[in-house]
């Protein structure tokens, strides 16, 4: 017997040959055929990795996105009082404010909630686009799961269950194969592990930034409505002329 080791990066390939002479067509085709699947492997277990890694880790950065929105929530809330007021308040005109003395009068800056804003917008965009591209490639990994599972039937059925079935006319010993082949398929077992454990850590993310998301969108609504009120939209709005 003739040991064969080929050191691939998803696992060790360990098989023998039965002599010196070399493989015939059908079994070269074979050998290329089960490396080719290792690379579709290792492919797919770098994605998964990557994408764990992605949703493990961008907690972290949620947790700073929220520190960044509550201060924008805290600027808006500031500015409440003066919402409520041009909403159901009687607006005072120039002269009445110029009766009322300046230590009396109450002044609502909005340019802290502006900056706030701004400072959460341009987090929040750098942070949804890398969302938005790990949420694209891992729509795509199931189907890379099934394809690879029909390319291991394929090489059942083309490749390994031949060499099996004619051994004594092959150069591959069937039993180390058989072996190697069965190694193969346990360590792809242990990569759906992987895929499993993956669309649990994105699930509790998920819920993360789902809430995240509905208080942007409620916050969102007051913010509108608060410029639509200092623009006068509002009285416009109700205006039927």
């Amino acid at each position: 017997m003739k040991p064969t080791t080929i050191d691939h990066p998803f696992r060790i390939i360990k098989l023998e040959y039965n002599s010196e002479a070399p493989l015939s067509a059908f079994e070269q085709e074979a050998l290329e055929k089960y490396i080719d699947l290792h690379n579709n492997c290792q492919a797919y277990n770098q994605v998964l990795t990557k994408l764990l890694n992605y949703y493990s880790t961008t907690g972290k950065t949620l947790q700073q996105l929220q520190a960044i929105f509550d201060n924008l929530q805290n600027e808006y809330l500031l500015l409440t009082p003066m919402l409520h007021y041009l909403q159901e308040g009687d607006p005072l005109t120039e002269n009445e404010i110029e009766s009322i003395d300046e230590s009396e009068r109450v002044c609502y800056d909005t340019q802290p909630l502006l900056t706030q804003l701004h400072n959460f917008n341009h987090s929040y965009d750098a942070y949804y686009d890398g969302l938005r591209a790990a949420e694209t490639e891992c729509a795509g990994t199931e189907q890379q799961q099934e394809k690879l599972e029909k390319q291991f039937d394929e090489f059942n059925d083309n490749y390994f269950n031949i060499i099996i079935r004619d051994y004594a006319r092959m150069e591959i010993d069937s039993a180390s194969l058989d072996e190697d082949f069965d190694n193969f398929r346990g360590a792809f077992c242990d990569m759906t592990g992987l895929a499993d454990k993956l669309y649990d850590v994105r699930a509790e993310f998920l819920d993360s930034h789902i809430q995240l998301h509905n208080k942007i969108a409620e916050l969102d609504k007051g913010i509108v409505a608060l410029f639509s009120a200092i623009n006068g939209e509002s009285n416009s709005s109700s205006n039927p002329n």
